[in-house]
């Protein structure tokens, strides 16, 4: 589940480009560069210099390679460390890596992007109380409890009374520790909008208490519009009259974006239903399409969408409403469809906020006072193996350039977007020193 501000930890290295054996021991370049699918590998060296539009200050004297000897040192910063660094490359006995005077050197950057849940983000549960998600039918021997019949009704379970709605979000907050900076809020809808049942945003804390635990939690999520006078009397039936037990994606949206307008920080949705829009106009699906693409126009916006078909209820599979479902998100990897309450809080309970599209990532080099920036590859990203909440990055390698005993500034600027609609991003910069003083 993504929920999370972002650090980065990098990892700078030093890469043999044709030169002689280096007198530090112990780290070895790999000659097996794992890759991700989509991203093309380029193992040749960038010069900035060398690039056509930089031809006439290379020749007025800008900076050069080198032409000795390398040295390598390696640089690991753990996932707490700062987005930006600063390190200095110089032949002087203080400096982060020492070098031979006039030495070749070149690099590569390797980072980690790492997500955390600890602050900046709004859960907004977008909840479908409409007529099937409730019993089918009422059983007037006992109107406090009715089978399992609709798609996600209240169920008698070994922690007590419980819907498949109510423990997706009881499984995603678990996710959120005291004094982490989270507002949650719920939208609660049917054929329009059940006020009764809808909060805005609050502190998680809070929410928790007041909304989410005990009799409150089964009210805010296990509630359902009867569909007919004959179900009015059962447990978790809202007497609404302004609302039917129809299902309006464009009440849903539209309220959702009016919760989440001013909210500069991350934003995960959670729209969890069982059919088709049935109202909010002349034509209710494409009502729910113009209201689901403006809410998606907010920035740092994560959408994520369960289409839940109890298999227990004997439904056949809505195969049309998905495919609208998927049209209305705009994403079929932000759908899920769910056979039962069960599946349904397995899904939700991913933590997909924490993931980014391996093709979606950008570096770039910065050499002064060549300009404009160069791009630079990135020869791998892709999840780390050993920590599945970090993500890491390497640049091709570049040759950094010199000259004399000036020191030269590069930058290196590495951006990424996460699937929950952050952008994450690391700048190293390097100052460049190819001699000694005299």
């Amino acid at each position: 589940m993504n929920l999370c501000k972002l650090t980065s930890a990098l990892v700078l290295v030093i890469l043999f480009v044709g030169c002689k054996p280096s007198k530090f021991n112990g780290f070895r370049p790999s000659r097996d560069k794992p890759t991700s699918p989509g991203l093309d590998v380029d193992e040749q060296t960038l010069n900035v210099s060398e690039l056509t539009e930089n031809e006439a200050k290379k020749k007025a004297g800008g900076p050069l390679p080198g032409t000795g000897t390398l040295l390598n040192h390696p640089l690991d910063l753990s996932c707490n460390a700062t987005t930006e660094h600063s390190i200095t490359v110089t032949p002087s006995a203080g400096a982060d890596i020492k070098i031979q005077d006039n030495a070749r050197v070149a690099m590569s950057v390797k980072g980690r992007f790492c997500p955390s849940i600890s602050s900046g983000l709004t859960i907004l549960f977008i909840i479908d109380f409409s007529g099937s998600m409730g019993p089918l039918k009422p059983d007037a021997s006992n109107m406090a409890f009715q089978p399992a019949i609709g798609n996600d009704p209240r169920v008698a379970a070994a922690s007590g009374k419980t819907c498949g709605r109510l423990q997706a979000a009881q499984a995603i907050l678990s996710k959120v520790k005291a004094g982490d900076n989270v507002a949650v809020g719920t939208v609660a809808f049917a054929g329009g909008i059940v006020e009764t049942h809808t909060k805005a945003p609050i502190e998680a804390g809070v929410f928790r208490t007041g909304v989410l635990d005990g009799a409150n939690g089964l009210k805010s999520f296990c509630s359902y519009i009867a569909p007919e006078p004959a179900f009015a009397d059962q447990e978790m039936a809202v007497p609404n009259p302004e609302v039917n037990s129809s299902t309006n994606y464009a009440a849903a949206f539209e309220r959702a974006f009016e919760f989440l307008k001013n909210t500069k920080d991350r934003k995960a949705v959670y729209f969890i239903t069982d059919g088709r829009p049935t109202a909010g106009g002349m034509d209710p699906v494409a009502a729910g399409k113009e209201a689901a693409t403006r809410l998606k126009s907010l920035e740092n916006l994560y959408f994520n969408a369960f289409f839940l078909q109890n298999k227990q209820a004997g439904l056949q599979e809505d195969t049309v409403g998905v495919k609208n479902l998927v049209e209305t998100i705009g994403s079929d990897d932000r759908v899920v469809t769910v056979d039962s309450a069960e599946t349904l809080v397995v899904e939700v309970s991913k933590d997909l906020t924490g993931s980014f599209d391996a093709t979606d990532v950008k570096a770039s080099l910065t050499v002064e006072p060549y300009q404009p920036e160069a791009d630079l590859k990135i020869n791998r990203f892709a999840m780390d193996p050993d920590n599945p909440k970090a993500w890491v990055f390497e640049t091709q390698p570049f040759v950094l350039l010199g000259e004399g005993t000036g020191q030269f500034p590069h930058m290196v600027k590495v951006s990424a977007k996460a699937k929950d609609g952050t952008m994450h991003s690391s700048l190293v910069r390097i100052q460049y020193q190819q001699t000694l003083k005299q």
